[in-house]
């Protein structure tokens, strides 16, 4: 068991939603692996998902879609 560096908390596995905004529009991906902190709620993103979610939103800038809500598990495997 991890231990949150903000509160000393338990860190567990859970999901989160990471957003960006483009300028000329939003990206929004949900249900990305995360570690979550069952005290005080921040979230941790592994470096291999942070990957896999700057190549989701490369592709997604390359569309220039005004707002994009994609699943983490249907687009990343």
């Amino acid at each position: 068991m991890e231990i949150c560096p903000l509160c000393g908390g338990s860190k567990k596995k859970g999901c989160t939603t990471y957003s960006v905004d483009l300028g000329f529009g939003i990206v929004v991906v949900r249900q990305v692996p995360a570690q979550v902190c069952a005290q005080c709620g921040e979230e941790w993103i592994e470096s291999e998902t942070a990957q896999k979610l700057e190549a989701i939103v490369e592709r997604v800038k390359s569309q220039h879609n005004e707002v994009e809500v994609l699943q983490y598990k249907e687009i990343a495997e």
